[in-house]
């Protein structure tokens, strides 16, 4: 009668371990997803107001350029600034944007935290 005691509660112990497992790792996925979704989200704001800021100094530099030569070439050369910017951009998407989210991520789900 002892022995069934004894298997009756580490079965119990068992069973309350692996739902504390459970648990912790509901606890880990719900803080990597919420930390990886506020960085991109910050990251996504971040782009949004560079955008903002970057096409209204844009078109202010338009108008300074037309009313400097008198004509619509600051446009041309302005769309030219941008033409070349996104051709680095393009150029090193791989580097700037895939590892950088990559990172991200590890950071996040693989707890590289050594605070710990």
């Amino acid at each position: 009668m002892g022995k069934e005691k004894t298997l009756t509660e580490l079965a119990q112990e068992s069973r309350e371990y692996a739902d504390l497992r459970i648990d912790e790792l509901k606890l880990k996925v719900t803080k990597g997803l919420s930390t990886g979704l506020g960085q991109t989200l910050a990251y996504l704001l971040i782009i949004v107001v560079l955008t903002v800021v970057l096409g209204l100094l844009a078109l202010a530099l338009i108008q300074w350029l037309n009313g400097l030569l008198g004509t619509p070439w600051g446009t041309l050369i302005v769309a030219g600034v941008f033409l070349v910017a996104l051709l680095v951009l393009w150029s090193l998407r791989q580097r700037l944007f895939k590892d950088l989210f990559v990172k991200l991520f590890i950071d996040v789900f693989y707890d590289t935290d050594p605070d710990e």
